[in-house]
């Protein structure tokens, strides 16, 4: 394609590369980019990415310095992206959905407990070692998490890391 810039103002350049950049962010691929973006002690996720082009954008500009971003997406064939991040294959939202809350529920058991654990120690420890304030979560509200945990429905599969997807595949 020969495209002659010289037949537009400056102005008319501008306008046309903003009207591309939004169409580009804006074209959908039909696959879903969760970005999961931890900077500074906070995580969010980054707004709805639609396809490769847009999510390698918001990996470049995560890249480490600026924070990091983790890619979850549906895309069987993703193709190989620049990203300091994880980048991981899901099946479904509904996976993802369940695995976040099935890991958020494994980190509060695994926190509480070794709260509580430090609280009742508190008195065979160094008087400045000691925590100041009893737990936020009790042994009941503990027991009431595993039990959750014991009945939780595991039938979701796990993101898959794209590195092992992309050794496997020829030409990658």
């Amino acid at each position: 394609m020969n495209f002659d810039f010289e037949k537009y103002t400056i102005d008319e350049l501008v306008d046309l590369k903003s009207r591309i950049g939004n169409y580009i962010d804006n074209y959908e691929d039909g696959y879903t980019y969760i970005c999961r973006v931890r900077s500074y002690g906070r995580i969010w996720n980054e707004g709805w990415i639609k396809n490769v082009h847009s999510l390698q954008n918001i990996c470049w500009e995560y890249n480490g310095d600026n924070g990091i971003v983790d890619v979850y997406t549906t895309n069987p064939n993703l193709p190989k992206i620049d990203n300091y991040g994880d980048i991981k294959y899901i099946k479904s939202i509904d996976d993802y959905n369940k695995w976040c809350e099935y890991n958020s529920l494994l980190e509060i058991i695994e926190s509480a407990s070794k709260d509580i654990e430090e609280w009742e120690n508190r008195d065979n420890v160094p008087f400045n070692q000691r925590p100041y304030f009893e737990p936020v979560i009790g042994l009941k509200q503990l027991d009431d998490y595993k039990r959750e945990l014991i009945n939780f429905d595991t039938n979701f599969s796990e993101p898959i890391s794209y590195l092992s997807i992309w050794d496997e595949l020829p030409n990658h």
